[in-house]
């Protein structure tokens, strides 16, 4: 729960998937956003934002960037505010891989991959080499939680991959922690 009143909520990397009544931040000029920024630093005030969500933005950061990038949010927002970051679950992935159990995927739209070979899993997954912007760092569940809990984030928990609202698409290939920054006491 928010501690205060007025509603600033970021999408951090939102890429071509806007959400309403959010502020759509994205560094490629390219893309239609409503900022176009370069995170982190995030320039906002300390404890002025409600809510950040960062789907599919983290791992085109380094290990370092994301560090700090958390910390950047942690600072920004308000206290009881939100943060949820998606990445790919490189857990997942490479868990299905070993058992032979990828199938199909679709990226961009209306182009399939079998994803049935580690080069494919590079060119997807691990690095992203199919983007104008490749992945820097892999992350699942247990070290998004621990970055998480480094920074500050309490009451961690995993989001529904496929039927949470603030994302474009559900998928198996994605994992979700949200948590919120404690409010004062």
């Amino acid at each position: 729960m928010v501690c205060s009143g007025d509603q600033v909520r970021l999408n951090c990397g939102c890429g071509g998937y806007h959400l309403i009544g959010w502020v759509n931040i994205d560094a490629n000029p390219k893309v239609a956003a409503d900022r176009h920024l370069e995170l982190p630093p995030i320039p906002y005030d300390d404890g002025s934002v409600t809510e950040i969500f960062a789907g599919h933005m983290l791992e085109h950061l380094t290990r370092n960037d994301a560090a700090e990038f958390l910390r950047e949010c942690y600072r920004v927002l308000e206290p009881g505010g939100k943060l949820c970051l998606v990445t790919p679950d490189t857990h997942e992935i490479m868990r299905r891989w070993i058992e032979g159990d990828l199938g199909l995927m679709q990226f961009p739209h209306n182009v399939w991959w079998k994803i049935d070979n580690l080069e494919t899993i590079n060119r997807l997954f691990l690095y992203s080499t199919v983007q104008d912007s490749p992945h820097l760092w892999a992350w699942d569940a247990d070290t998004l939680t621990t970055v998480m809990t480094i920074a500050g984030f309490e009451g961690l928990h995993e989001i529904d991959r496929y039927d949470d609202t603030r994302l474009g698409s559900g998928a198996w290939y994605q994992v979700g922690i949200e948590g919120v920054k404690p409010c004062a006491s």
